[in-house]
């Protein structure tokens, strides 16, 4: 039994993509702000040394922000090329074992990846159900991963 690894590999590089975007793009993401908060506990410190006050508030009204926003964009650059090699590695799995086999494979494995960094990351709660449907869709990976092709045209 051979596993179709680049099918499951391009959704897990989605579920990352999706993951990294949201770090991006959500106004509750913990990345800008730790950033923001380690700015102005750290930088903003080093650089204010000898300066009167209004310049520090001026420096702190925009550093800081802007790194923020910085990290921001980063996060943004990172979801795009996970979803340029997640592309890649989608197109060489419907190669390897079919469009059906490899959309679905990609497809549980997206879901599984996404709803573990929801538990791990964002605290989501899950219930009990949900690990029966995980458990049914790790089968069904497991079943459609064992699939081989024939080749019809003999």
């Amino acid at each position: 039994m051979s596993i179709n690894k680049r099918a499951i590999l391009s959704g897990l590089l989605g579920a990352t993509a999706s993951f990294v975007g949201k770090l991006a793009l959500d106004a509750d993401s913990p990345v800008p702000s730790a950033v923001h908060s380690f700015c102005i506990a750290n930088i903003i410190v080093n650089i204010s040394s000898g300066n009167d006050d209004d310049e520090d508030e001026d420096a702190m009204s925009w550093v800081c922000p802007a790194v923020a926003l910085a990290t921001r964009g980063i996060c943004l650059l990172c979801m795009i090329g996970a979803n340029a090699i997640m592309i890649s590695s989608f197109l060489d799995g419907m190669n390897e074992s079919g469009s059906v086999v490899g959309t679905s494979l990609s497809t549980a494995a997206n879901f599984s990846c996404s709803a573990m960094y929801g538990i791990i990351f964002f605290g989501e709660f899950v219930p009990v159900a949900w690990y029966f449907g995980a458990a049914l869709i790790a089968a069904g990976m497991w079943l459609l991963s064992s699939v081989k092709l024939v080749d019809s045209t003999s």
